[in-house]
């Protein structure tokens, strides 16, 4: 799923603001009383940024610990609105079907809680319009589960509301931490040193600092502070940009209410999607790789969906009412850091989302995999005995390496078809890329294979079950027959409805 992130600072008089808030509408919540167990663990943990992964970690430190303190550089907004600190505000987000699920189990009801500040509910098996040259297009079948679609804003101040709802969890904005700092006689971290608005310092001390501000560069500073080396990483160097703008509501092609238009990749490299927001909007985004640029303008934005693999988003959005300026974005790299792999990590410090692991957002991972980390976070705490603050870091990152693996090579594997993008690929890149491609042709024609593939896409399934002895067997024969040329012209085609 497209995603993406831009920097943006939105003031009252900025150029564009009335519209964006004809988009981003207050909420109101009721407030509810929530339980949790005596603390266990210690008296405070501090969770450094209040984007998804740290809202998400708090609650699951909320159990054990007398306070939680959640500290964001900005202002946290009531109304849902971008915010500074949040790169990737102005553009598409999505849930994944293991997020949603991860969500609920840490705040119970929290897709109710989506749809009752406008979010729209979607079945993937059925909602969704996957546009793939050389293939047909995938089956419509009904799912017994759900996803959500709406802005990145909204998302965020929904869990927000969930987590100020819990007695024991604070969210402070407007405190900037500088550092993760240390007691002098100490190998661990003790605390956090932030900025308050007026510029002065303030030394906060916590049992755990978990370090959720997203670029991790506070976890990294702290290591080398102590002399402890930092983890190695696995980099892929890619160039995509993204423009993308809220539009009125507008109807899709066969009441569909999400398109997904893919590049005929290597030799094309423009891609949109079309998702369905709250206000009875549409998101719409256009993506490009290495020189393929989306424009800003509005006459160059309809003529690039234009160029695109099908006509779909361009006849969809050609007479559409835009309600925002359209937003540029570029992600230079996906970058994971292999916390795990050392031995000498410290006490009081955790690492988490985009801390550890930096998805290329296309692929909609980032939040997914957060909101599991936290998860497992929540699960690892319940089920830890004796000192848990003596090993939870080391238990906890190793579970997200293994946790990050697979949409990591979901990812990785389609983003080197591209010969300009720089990584250490696999040696067997050439069959893997045919067996993906043979797997979506079949995924065309068999409802459990579809099925498969995208439980499998949320996350909900394991990768290694393509591995089955009958699904290689039918993915052969599928590869074999478009090697005699007998689905030639599907591999050079568009979908077939176009």
């Amino acid at each position: 799923m497209l995603t993406g992130s831009i920097l943006i600072r939105l003031t009252p008089d900025s150029k564009g603001a009335k519209l964006v808030d004809t988009i981003f509408h207050r909420t109101k919540y009721v407030k509810q009383e929530v339980t949790f167990k005596k603390s266990s663990l210690g008296k405070r943990a501090i969770v450094v940024g209040a984007g998804l992964a740290g809202l998400s970690a708090a609650r699951a430190l909320s159990d054990h610990f007398d306070e939680v303190l959640i500290l964001d550089r900005d202002e946290l907004p009531d109304e849902i609105t971008p915010r500074p600190g949040v790169p990737q505000g102005k553009h598409p987000h999505g849930l994944l079907g293991s997020a949603v699920k991860a969500l609920e189990n840490l705040f119970p009801g929290f897709g109710k809680e989506l749809m009752r500040a406008g979010a729209e509910p979607i079945d993937p098996g059925f909602d969704m319009l996957a546009e793939v040259p050389g293939q047909d297009i995938w089956p419509r079948n009904k799912f017994n589960w759900l996803t959500y679609s709406m802005s990145r804003p909204l998302i965020e101040r929904t869990l927000r509301r969930q987590v100020e709802c819990m007695g024991n969890i604070k969210v402070r904005g407007e405190s900037r931490v500088l550092k993760i700092v240390s007691d002098s006689n100490l190998q661990a971290a003790t605390g956090i040193q932030c900025q308050l608005v007026d510029g002065s310092l303030e030394i906060i001390k916590s049992d755990l600092t978990v370090d959720a501000s997203g670029n991790g560069s506070l976890t990294l500073d702290f290591l080398k502070s102590i002399g402890r080396r930092p983890p190695e990483e696995t980099r892929i160097r890619l160039t995509i940009r993204y423009a993308s703008a809220f539009f009125e509501r507008f109807p899709i092609w066969n009441d569909y209410k999400i398109v997904f238009t893919l590049p005929g990749a290597p030799e094309n490299r423009r891609s949109g999607i079309i998702l369905p927001t709250e206000n009875n909007s549409h998101h719409v985004l256009l993506a490009g790789r290495v020189r393929e640029i989306p424009p800003t303008g509005v006459d160059e934005f309809l003529s690039y969906a234009r160029e695109l693999p099908t006509l779909t988003i361009y006849t969809a959005i050609k007479n559409a009412k835009r309600l925002t300026d359209i937003t540029p974005f570029s992600f230079p790299e996906s970058r994971w850091r292999h916390f795990a792999q050392l031995s000498d990590f410290p006490r009081g410090l955790l690492p988490i989302g985009d801390a550890i692991c930096r998805f290329n957002p296309v692929y909609a991972q980032g939040m997914s995999v957060a909101s599991h980390q936290a998860n497992m976070l929540f699960h690892l705490l319940q089920t830890s005995d004796r000192d848990p603050l003596a090993t939870v870091a080391k238990t906890f990152l190793t579970k997200a390496e293994a946790l990050i693996a697979d949409p990591w090579a979901m990812s990785a594997i389609p983003d080197f078809i591209y010969p300009e993008t720089i990584g250490q690929r696999p040696p067997d890149l050439e069959d893997r890329l045919n067996f993906q491609r043979a797997l979506g042709r079949l995924a065309a024609r068999d409802t459990e294979i579809h099925k498969l593939l995208v439980e499998i896409r949320h996350l909900l399934k394991p990768l290694s079950l393509l591995d089955s002895p009958s699904i290689v067997r039918r993915v052969k024969e599928e590869i074999s027959r478009a090697s005699q040329g007998q689905n030639r012209s599907k591999e050079s085609s568009a979908p077939s409805r176009i």
